[in-house]
């Protein structure tokens, strides 16, 4: 079977084309690390480089990057390749994925959700957190995640998930300086107006993680008014969540909805979070490609709320606790294909 064969069955929704030019592990990391460890998965253009470079600086541990970089750009991938073989953090951490597809933005050709399945596939260790590059982890998380080690592992292996909330500048001028790394001056720094919580298609301050809540918080808690376009940054398991749907050219959304509806809950993490540096580069999904991709969406909601119940029901589990989700999510839609599980909508 040829590369270009695997990798198109593979990733059925990519076109065969893109998918033979797929390289993986184009450049790989000296280190190996342990399997409870986190990996961050992630995905950069030639122009996006220098915020990936960065992020290992923040991270200090193993990155699975996949990086998309026009065909014909063989200057950029000498920079990079030469760049990483001279930077420590980066051939020591981090594992880089070399797709060279047409065109420099993202294309229905392999999808960006085809990009993260691509990257967890081939992550290292047990866990991993999904993470753009111009986002970058504030406090000491990987910290955070060894001193909780046995209660973090417990909670990932039945299938729930942790959740980061994610600030913005509000100001185009700041710059790394201005990153405040402890929640204490986090909080000072949105009473300032410096920031605000960024829950995406919410308003600022606004939305599922909550901002009241977690600026009180001193423990975990989980997602009380969860809805289906909440996309936060998440830690999971690689093996027990199901995939990204690959039918998006960049949807997180539905990289989590579909876990929700199988009943794992989303805990929010209360002292540590993210900061996404601002960004004055052009949106990489078309308006026209928003509308598509808002449509298909609508669709998708319908699918996964019909698939899952009769997954639930099949399993024996639609009258225990672990259906809770899905009736909440979608009782209307349910009861509209006939299915008869559910009795009035909640």
């Amino acid at each position: 079977m040829t590369h270009g064969l695997r990798m198109h069955k593979l990733f059925s929704k990519s076109h065969y084309d893109a998918a033979k030019q797929i390289q993986l592990f184009w450049l790989k990391a000296s280190n190996v690390p342990e399997l409870d460890e986190v990996t961050i998965i992630t995905t950069a253009t030639a122009d996006t480089w220098d915020e990936l470079v960065s992020l290992t600086g923040y991270w200090q541990g193993h990155i699975s990057a996949f990086i998309h970089i026009e065909q014909e750009d063989t200057e950029s991938i000498e920079k990079i390749k030469q760049e990483y073989l001279n930077t420590p953090d980066l051939h020591k951490n981090v594992d880089l994925h070399l797709a060279q597809i047409p065109g420099e933005k993202l294309s229905v050709l392999f999808p960006r959700n085809a990009e993260r399945n691509l990257a967890r596939l081939l992550a290292p260790t047990d866990y991993i957190m999904d993470l753009p590059p111009h986002v970058i982890p504030a406090t000491d998380l990987r910290y955070t995640l060894e001193i909780n080690k046995d209660s973090i592992d417990q909670l990932l292996r039945s299938g729930d998930i942790l959740a980061l909330p994610t600030f913005q500048f509000k100001s185009m001028d700041a710059t790394r300086n201005d990153i405040p790394y402890d929640k204490n001056k986090l909080i000072i720094a949105l009473s300032e107006d410096k920031l605000f919580l960024d829950d995406k298609h919410w308003k600022q301050n606004e939305g599922p993680t909550d901002l009241e809540k977690w600026m009180d918080a001193e423990s975990l808690y989980s997602i009380e008014k969860y809805e289906f376009h909440y996309e936060p940054v998440i830690i999971e398991s690689k093996t027990i969540q199901p995939w990204c749907s690959e039918r998006f050219l960049d949807s997180r959304a539905a990289c989590l909805f579909s876990s929700y509806l199988q009943g794992n809950e989303i805990w929010v993490l209360p002292t540590d979070y993210m900061i996404q540096m601002p960004k004055l580069a052009d949106p990489e999904v078309t308006d026209f490609d928003n509308v598509v991709e808002n449509r298909i969406y609508a669709k998708f909601y319908w699918e996964q709320c019909v698939h899952h119940a009769r997954q639930l029901d099949a399993l024996d589990l639609w009258n225990t606790p672990r259906s809770q989700h899905i009736r909440s999510q979608c009782s209307r839609v349910i009861q509209n294909w006939g299915k008869g599980l559910i009795g009035k909508p909640e």
